[in-house]
C-alpha cells in the first residue's frame, strides 16, 4: 500500500523537536525543526492532483531523482535546485520517500 499523508505526518512528527504549522492553507501542512526553526517538508492536499510532499535535497540527488521519477518535479515556489515535490501516487517507492523526509530533516537540523 502506498504511503499517505497520515503516514508522511507522522513519519516528520517522529523526529524530535519537530512542528507543524498550516500557515498558508488548511490543506498544507509544514514541518519544521524546532530547534532552528526551519522546514524540512511540505505535505500537499488539494490543489494538486494528488497528495504530495515536498522536501529538501542535495543539488546532485535532485537532478538523478528528476530524471529517474515521473512523480518528481521540481518544488513550487522553493529553490528549485534544492527541493522537489514528490507525489504520493506516483512512481517513488515508499521506503524512498521515508529515506528522503529524513534526510531532508537532517540537512535543516542544527
Amino acid at each position: 500500500m502506498a504511503m499517505n499523508v497520515d503516514d508522511v505526518r507522522e513519519l516528520a512528527l517522529s523526529f524530535a523537536g519537530v512542528s507543524e504549522s498550516r500557515p498558508f492553507a488548511p490543506d498544507r501542512v509544514v514541518f519544521k525543526t524546532a530547534a532552528n526553526n526551519k522546514v524540512f517538508a511540505i505535505l500537499s492536499g488539494h490543489e494538486f492532483p494528488d497528495d504530495q510532499v515536498t522536501v529538501k535535497a542535495d543539488p546532485e540527488r535532485v537532478t538523478e531523482l528528476r530524471n529517474r521519477f515521473e512523480a518528481v518535479h521540481p518544488a513550487y515556489k522553493l529553490n528549485k535546485r534544492y527541493w522537489v515535490n514528490i507525489s504520493l501516487a506516483g512512481d517513488v517507492p515508499d521506503e524512498l520517500i521515508r529515506e528522503l523526509i529524513g534526510d531532508s530533516h537532517d540537512l535543516v537540523a542544527p
